[in-house]
């Protein structure tokens, strides 16, 4: 069984410390609670295949975000982010990333390094 969670729309506008020892999680549903910040200790959260940080109010997210083998599907649309760290292309196992509705004038270099990796591995 996978391990959830899911805080969808809990109006925390910060996220309790005791979620940062729930390193079993696969997938984490923090969307539509306000947040302004995550912690550089979500890089605990390991084995987390899915992460949806959407409709929050982040207008950055920390470096340690790529330190997460496993995610396959990143969520951050509809925040407030300027930037992405430059070392995204950590995130080896990402086949979905939805950045929509942030304030983004450019995109790091890694993304387009990301993109013909994948297509090169997926072939034709």
């Amino acid at each position: 069984m996978t391990a959830t969670l899911s805080l969808w729309k809990q109006n925390l506008g910060a996220l309790p410390e005791s979620l940062w020892q729930r390193t079993e999680l696969h997938v984490l549903i923090l969307a539509d609670n306000a947040l302004t910040r995550i912690s550089p200790k979500i890089a605990r959260l390991r084995q987390l295949h899915t992460l949806d940080l959407g409709h929050n109010e982040l207008a950055s997210v920390p470096d340690e975000l790529t330190e997460l083998p496993f995610t396959k599907y990143l969520y951050l649309h509809d925040n407030q982010l300027k930037e992405l760290p430059r070392s995204l292309d950590r995130l080896t196992a990402l086949r979905y990333l939805n950045l929509g509705g942030n304030h983004l004038t450019s995109l790091p270099d890694t993304i387009g390094k990301m993109l013909w990796a994948r297509s090169i591995e997926d072939g034709p």
